[in-house]
């Protein structure tokens, strides 16, 4: 299919028929999407994007993208059609954005038509099975700082960031009176990633320590045989400065360490690139995202404190993982078309969630793990426990997990707050819809707190089982009805069962944590 520039794409023979009909003069009422105006009328035309209205006032033309139109003379939803583009982070752009806009056809029952550009952008027509065209969308593939500029400058309706917004960038956006980018109306995780450590499978070597990864990449090791593997040059992968997963590596494994990029290093423009070049290099080390991985091997990360994470999707889902990072999709305080809002609805609903797999990332939908699949973070615990004051505690945590499937969502506040993190508060409203569902009748659901070793053990555990009740009382709060349908409970135990390193701050943020644990009500005489 021939490329069109978006302002001639939609001519569609339902709009030109609703537009050259005679006036029926039907009363009609447009009020501002924030509710603050409202004007009436009777509905002259509407080309699917400006309605035409006889009003005290006068003939008045309003842009529908300003508006909600209520009364007997308004178009149907699908006539009101949508341009808009995104911009941003490129693995995102490429592989999650196309598989959100097929969900979301699939959702309004349209057909989804995609023509690629020569400079990687892509056009997609979102039309109804009747041919009336419903939206056009423009995707730019760039990195997540161009995406936030754009966004700024009023040239995409959404950003793609693989970190959150900057403090600064968070500035600009307030001081042009775009609004606050980090707040929840803005700033919305749409899937979640695990930055993966990749090497040939042709090399030996299965794990890296956090430190070895700084060193290798600030070209402090050079060489194969200083990490387990042959006596081979190391050759470095690494995306550019502006993109979000270079930014998310620096900010979590280099600048902590007090290094910078340095060694024989090859830059590359994509995840997929790095991902493709250490493939076919026995000598390659990069780093690359979860959902483009491909046929690289993934090392498992060792903390300073000898505890080792493999990556895989419910370690990402937890946030256990030490490299794991969260996808946003950004929002300015506009207004938006009818279907950016609807794709933006999409985006962060449960019906998502598959096109979210199916573009190689991990999902926030809840999945459960059995007690054997955590073994070894019990056996961590076990190790990390060298006061005998505290293993009565341990034996009793045991005791009560070991019956129980541990579900993935995992509570975090805001550091330093007694505040439920963005992702938390999200997932109170996901936790609570899965327990209505007919298989947890007749569970016991245990939120279990914990923290990190950081104060006396005692305050510790205090805190840990306040946060405990906290989570589970922001459930109760979502829906009382809970509380009739099944057993909830809190407990708290402080920082006996490190699952990070609390000798780092990414260990002690991870180690801070309420876990939600479910297993079957057994009546015993």
């Amino acid at each position: 299919m021939r490329r069109v520039p978006l302002k001639l794409l939609f001519v569609s023979s339902a709009l030109a028929t609703f537009a050259a009909m005679p006036s029926i003069a039907e009363p009609v009422t447009l009020t501002t999407t924030d509710g603050s105006i409202s004007l009436s009328g009777e509905l002259l035309s509407f080309d699917g994007k400006t309605y035409s209205i006889e009003s005290r006032l006068g003939n008045m033309s309003i842009s529908a993208d300003l508006v909600n139109c209520t009364g007997a003379g308004c178009p149907p939803p699908e006539m009101l059609l949508s341009e808009f583009r995104i911009s941003g982070a490129r693995t995102l752009g490429e592989r999650l954005i196309p598989e959100l806009l097929f969900g979301y056809g699939d959702k309004l029952d349209a057909d989804l038509v995609q023509t690629a550009s020569a400079n990687g952008e892509a056009s997609f027509e979102l039309a109804s099975f009747d041919g009336d065209k419903m939206a056009a969308v423009e995707v730019v593939p760039s990195n997540s700082s161009a995406g936030l500029t754009d966004l700024l400058d009023g040239n995409a309706a959404f950003a793609l960031s693989s970190r959150p917004a900057r403090n600064r960038e968070a500035r600009t956006f307030g001081e042009a009176g775009l609004g606050a980018i980090r707040a929840p109306e803005q700033e919305h995780i749409v899937a979640l990633d695990g930055l993966l450590i990749v090497t040939s499978k042709d090399n030996p070597v299965r794990a890296i320590t956090e430190q070895n990864v700084a060193l290798a990449f600030s070209g402090k090791i050079s060489n194969w045989s200083q990490l387990g593997g042959p006596d081979a040059a190391i050759n470095l992968y690494v995306r550019g400065a502006n993109s979000g997963t270079r930014e998310v590596f620096d900010n979590l494994l280099l600048r902590p360490s007090g290094l910078q990029l340095g060694g024989r290093v090859i830059e590359v423009d994509s995840d997929e690139a790095i991902a493709d070049a250490v493939a076919n290099d026995p000598n390659g080390l990069g780093f690359t995202s979860f959902a483009s991985r491909k046929n690289t091997k993934a090392l498992a990360i060792e903390g300073v404190c000898g505890l080792q994470t493999p990556p895989s999707a419910f370690a990402i889902k937890t946030e256990e993982y030490p490299l794991t990072r969260l996808l946003y999709m950004y929002n300015a305080d506009r207004p938006m078309s009818v279907h950016a809002k609807g794709l933006l609805e999409f985006a962060v609903s449960e019906e998502a969630q598959d096109q979210v797999v199916r573009a190689g990332f991990v999902n926030q939908s809840i999945s459960a793990a059995s007690i054997e699949s955590q073994g070894l973070r019990l056996a961590s615990a076990v190790v990390a426990n060298r006061d005998l004051a505290t293993f009565p505690q341990l034996q009793e945590m045991v005791g009560l997990l070991i019956a129980s499937d541990r579900l993935s969502t995992t509570f975090r506040f805001e550091t330093g707050s007694a505040q439920l993190d963005a992702r938390a508060q999200s997932d109170v409203g996901r936790l609570a819809n899965l327990l209505t569902k007919s298989n947890y009748r007749n569970k016991e659901i245990t939120f279990v707190g914990f923290t990190d070793s950081v104060g006396d053990p005692e305050l510790n555990r205090q805190l840990s089982q306040q946060r405990a009740q906290q989570v589970l009382q922001s459930l109760i709060d979502e829906n009382p009805a809970l509380e009739s349908q099944v057993r909830l409970r809190a407990l708290g135990y402080g920082e006996i069962s490190p699952i990070g390193c609390n000798e780092t701050n990414t260990g002690r943020r991870i180690n801070r944590r309420v876990e939600v644990w479910a297993r079957d009500v057994v009546v015993r005489n």
